[in-house]
């Protein structure tokens, strides 16, 4: 019974600790999915744990995040590198809507391992429509989290390639949490019903081989997307 007890409490722990990674901190990009042409569109990118309604100041984010690079890709697959502002809680910014068709932000930073064997990289996503017209061309990416215009379907991709079975966590605008898996074409049709935000976020830890030349042994990534529902 000794036994029994001590391994369920083992497992207890491991499963909560499980649970913790999955729904640790993380870059965010805040804006609107829609503008219109001529625009100046408007965004902000925050470092945060919203299931625990943690939005980290600037100056306490992890090791180097606050060193991310900003990226936008228009309709046309025109890569501009944008500068943000930092504020005491965010950074913030905006561009220029010149195109017809989906624009993209995205951010892939992976952080300066401070201890241990684990390296942590942030991808973050964004994607806001002028009207009909191109979608954003494929890009080369680690992990992504995309969808289509007015969409609840979201596509999982790792390195360019579909990533089935992968968990989506998303924290609705009733504070409730929802989970769901990736299908074999790595997309997954999340529940959307309700107005408000949406924050969506794919994990997936990459395992190096024990000899790797890094000294690490695994790198864990996560994606997120803020969708707002009107």
């Amino acid at each position: 019974m000794k036994n029994s007890t001590f391994n369920t409490v083992c497992l207890t722990l491991l499963l909560s600790l499980f649970a913790i990674a999955a729904q640790a901190h993380a870059l965010w990009i805040h804006t609107s999915s829609t503008t219109e042409l001529g625009n100046t569109h408007e965004f902000k990118v925050y470092y945060a744990d919203y299931h625990e309604d943690a939005i980290e100041s600037v100056a306490d984010w992890y090791s180097d995040v606050e060193d991310f690079e900003l990226w936008l890709i228009s309709p046309s697959g025109i890569k501009t590198k944008l500068e943000p502002l930092a504020k005491e809680a965010h950074f913030e910014g905006s561009f220029k809507v010149e195109e017809k068709g989906e624009y993209q932000l995205q951010i892939s930073h992976t952080a300066k391992v401070l201890k241990g064997t684990t390296a942590y990289q942030f991808n973050a996503f964004a994607q806001v429509w002028a009207g009909k017209g191109k979608a954003v061309p494929k890009q080369a990416r680690d992990l992504s989290l995309t969808r289509k215009p007015n969409s609840s379907t979201f596509q999982v991709n790792y390195k360019n390639n579909v990533l089935p079975d992968a968990s989506i966590n998303v924290l609705g605008p009733d504070k409730e949490n929802q989970e769901f898996l990736t299908g074999k074409k790595g997309k997954a049709k999340l529940d959307m019903d309700s107005k408000g935000k949406y924050f969506v976020e794919v994990t997936y830890t990459d395992k190096f081989k024990a000899d790797d030349p890094s000294g690490l042994k695994a790198i864990w990534r996560c994606a997120t997307q803020v969708i707002e529902v009107d």
